[in-house]
Formats: C-alpha cells, structure tokens, sequence
C-alpha cells in the first residue's frame, strides 16, 4: 500500500489484469514493473509464538507462502525497495557453478 505494507504476496504476477491479453500485459508490465522478492524478516518473539499457534491459514497452503499466514491474522508486514542492488539468487545448477567460481576467487584473494 501507500505507507509501505505489504498487502499480499503470490508467486504469480499480480496485480494480473482480468481481461488481459499479450498486448495489454506488456502495458501493465509498464505500470507495475517486476520486483524479485528478498525477504528478510525480523519478529518480536511473543508474534513468533503466536504465529506457531495459528492454524495455516487457507491463502498460505494456496500459494505455499508463510507470511500469508501473517496477514492472514491482521499482521502487518511492512517492505521496501532494497538499499543496493540484489545480486542474482542460487536456483539451478549453473547459479551454483557461477558462486561456487566466485568463493574460490574470493578466497584465493584473501
């Protein structure tokens, strides 16, 4: 939202316009541009206790995602552009290689 809390988190696109064909998503990709998401979270450990205790909420096993479960509850999460720019993430195999190559520099340089 407008101050910054998140109000839903999904694996797929969203906002996913109803009507949308190939042209009109290309114009959406232009109003809301993709974000990859890094999540660091920091919980108060009375909300960890908590949250343990709250059955999985119905959204959650939808989109396999925790903190849906969060607000689920009416628990806000606030986020925010990263401060630097985020390197690639580690999926596949040659993500792997690729860090694997940069440790063994890294360490050889040290």
């Amino acid at each position: 939202d407008r101050a910054g809390m998140a109000l839903y988190f999904s694996r797929s696109p969203i906002p996913l316009p109803r009507d949308a064909g190939a042209d009109r998503l290309a114009h959406m990709a232009g109003l809301f541009p993709a974000m990859r998401h890094i999540g660091i979270y920091a919980y108060r450990v009375a909300q960890l206790n908590r949250f343990v205790e709250w059955p999985a909420a119905p959204v959650e096993q939808l989109e396999a995602l925790e903190q849906l479960r969060f607000l689920w509850n009416q628990q806000r999460i606030h986020v925010a552009e990263a401060a630097a720019q985020v390197p690639g993430g580690v999926d596949t195999e040659a993500d792997l290689q690729r860090v694997v190559a940069q440790l063994r520099k890294s360490s050889r340089g040290s």
